[in-house]
């Protein structure tokens, strides 16, 4: 499986009276053979242009694209032997599952046993094999999906891309495609770049997650390493569901009592700074700062954490959203909101007031200035 390497790459699209717009600015990334790596990010960070710009359907403003150590520039999207997946099926709605599956095969001369066999092989992968005979419009619309990956895959192309293609799926349907594909890619080994704005689906399926934001490379990661260790505050709000939980605020050391006064018009609170955390911070004291927590960093108070924990938050119940296998607690604290995971039966109502401890050895802390992480 080859390795892609883009270094430096840019694309302007012109605008009128001489302006531009930059969509990828300066994006440097590598795709190691047989990896699946997703690019994910909000609409209008880049991450699509990247992908066409990858293969051919864009020209590069500045930069390279090389897959397996040739640079692809100026080499044709019909020569550079990659297979895309759109957001669209695209299916040829005169022709059948297998004649769709088998056209890209036709149109280069492959042999009619050759194509024969790999249409075959797709079809049994993708539980397309009793739909063969059949047309698009007799098929729903992840059975269309799956037709558009079998299209795809038939080709035996040497890096694999995918440009959101759940997206227009109900939520079910994505669940179970994604698993396909998941599965897909174990099977073939194929190297593989999966564009998505939906990171639940980033965290399921990459090998590693590249974030993007306004052309910017933000960070790329391993999933968990994206979650527990984001390296600004643009990756601690996109990445998690519920996201991280900030609060504003400046660092304070009292000899050897440090902690976190957080700004709030209703009433300060404060949030004491465990001494894992002391050396790495203290440069910031007095410094305005953001401190992030994930939902699951608030506890309910049980006889073990309060001996482990030292602090304790009063907040009132706003929302209560039941997802079934947890329950989300949407909390004011003053005029600082926060989101809170526990139990699925927690018996909690809107306008409770609640007390919950606070796992600080967890807290982030991120530069209120530049969204960088304090490491």
């Amino acid at each position: 499986m080859p390795r892609v390497v883009i270094e430096q790459l840019r694309k302007t699209f012109p605008l009128t009276k001489g302006r531009s717009v930059c969509a990828v600015n300066d994006l440097n990334l590598t795709v190691e053979a047989g990896e699946f790596l997703v690019l994910v990010g909000p609409s209008g960070s880049g991450k699509t242009t990247t992908l066409r710009l990858l293969a051919g359907l864009e020209d590069v403003t500045a930069g390279t694209v090389s897959i397996d150590g040739r640079v692809m520039n100026q080499v044709p999207a019909k020569d550079r032997d990659l297979a895309m997946v759109f957001q669209h099926h695209a299916l040829y709605p005169h022709m059948t599952v297998y004649e769709n599956l088998a056209f890209g095969l036709t149109l280069r001369h492959v042999p009619k046993t050759e194509i024969d066999r790999r249409v075959q092989e797709a079809a049994r992968w993708l539980d397309l094999l009793p739909l063969l005979t059949r047309k698009p419009a007799a098929l729903s619309g992840g059975q269309r999906q799956r037709v558009a990956v079998g299209r795809a895959v038939v080709r035996q192309a040497k890096v694999l891309l995918f440009d959101e293609p759940l997206s227009n799926l109900d939520a079910p349907l994505r669940a179970t495609l994604r698993a396909e594909i998941s599965r897909l890619h174990r099977r073939l080994g194929t190297t593989t770049i999966y564009v998505t704005h939906d990171q639940v689906e980033a965290m399921t399926l990459g090998d590693r997650i590249a974030v993007m934001h306004e052309g910017t490379l933000q960070q790329i990661a391993t999933p968990m390493e994206l979650y527990a260790r984001p390296a600004n505050l643009f990756v601690a709000r996109f990445i998690g569901s519920p996201p991280m939980n900030l609060f504003q605020g400046t660092l304070r050391r009292d000899g050897a009592a440090w902690h976190f006064a957080a700004d709030d018009s209703a009433g300060k609170f404060q949030l004491p700074i465990s001494h894992t955390h002391t050396e790495r911070l203290a440069r910031h004291v007095g410094q305005a700062v953001v401190v992030g927590l994930r939902p699951e960093h608030f506890l309910k108070p049980t006889a073990n954490n309060l001996l482990r924990e030292n602090i304790q938050l009063t907040a009132t119940v706003e929302l209560v959203e039941r997802t079934g296998t947890e329950t989300h607690l949407h909390l004011a604290l003053g005029t600082n909101l926060f989101v809170a995971r526990v139990a699925a039966d927690e018996p909690v109502k809107v306008n409770q007031i609640i007390s919950l401890t606070v796992d600080m050895e967890k807290a982030l802390f991120f530069e209120a200035t530049t969204g960088a992480v304090i490491r």
